[in-house]
């Protein structure tokens, strides 16, 4: 007795609806991955001369002011007078002078030390920058709102000696306050990082006018830290 053969298999037939569906999708895919080819691709001499020209636009006195500190400079002088030194040596007693005078630093970078070859952009799209190191470009004490308190000695006037101190260290505050200034610069990491989101918010109006719709970028700072940021940065404070 011969035997059936089995029914061959029902081939699986989608709904036209979902057909169409995935050629629609296969299509738009198809269409932006050209698109994405034949885009304007910025070349690396294009991105240095973007960054180049708004910093140079940016800081016309060739210096880019990137933060500010707030903060108040102690300073003391002393003056000790003695009558007939070496053969009397009467001590009239010593005029001190303390002040304590806050005030404003603004520091950033000279972008004339930004050479070309220390902006680079990667086959990734990040644009990286070397940032130059911080240095202070104005002191700005309050001397209006300074706080003295003088000490005057023994044996002597306090309108003569006494002026004359204060004055001779409010002259010292000025340098004080850069000295204390330059060295938080080089020890803290924080002006370095408002330094990079400065200069981020600065760049990437002008990139991505100049075809680059996202701007990411990378900083290395001169600690030798790399700090990175993609896309546009949240909005400094004001």
């Amino acid at each position: 007795m011969s035997e059936l053969a089995p029914d061959p298999p029902a081939r699986r037939r989608f709904p036209p609806l979902l057909v169409a569906a995935l050629a629609v999708v296969l299509l738009a895919v198809a269409v932006i991955t050209a698109v994405w080819a034949l885009r304007p691709r910025l070349t690396e001499e294009e991105v240095r001369a973007t960054v180049v020209t708004t910093l140079a636009e940016e800081a016309p006195a060739s210096f880019f002011v990137t933060g500010t500190l707030t903060f108040a400079t102690t300073v003391e002088g002393r003056s000790d007078k003695t009558l007939l030194p070496g053969l009397l040596d009467l001590d009239l007693g010593t005029t001190r002078a303390e002040v304590r005078v806050p005030g404003r630093v603004a520091y950033g970078f000279d972008v004339r030390r930004l050479r070309p070859s220390d902006i680079r952009f990667t086959e990734e799209g990040v644009v990286e920058v070397a940032v130059p190191a911080l240095a202070v470009f104005s002191v700005e004490p309050e001397l209006e709102r300074a706080e003295l308190r003088t000490e005057v000695g023994w044996a002597r006037l306090h309108r003569s000696s006494g002026q004359r101190v204060e004055a001779l260290t409010l002259r010292e505050v000025r340098p004080a306050m850069r000295a204390s200034a330059e060295r938080y610069l080089g020890q803290s990491e924080s002006p370095r990082l408002n330094t990079a989101e400065a200069l981020a918010h600065l760049l990437t109006p002008p990139l991505r006018a100049a075809g680059l719709p996202s701007p990411r970028f990378r900083f290395r700072l001169p600690s030798g830290a790399v700090l990175e940021l993609d896309g546009p940065p949240s909005p400094l404070p004001g």
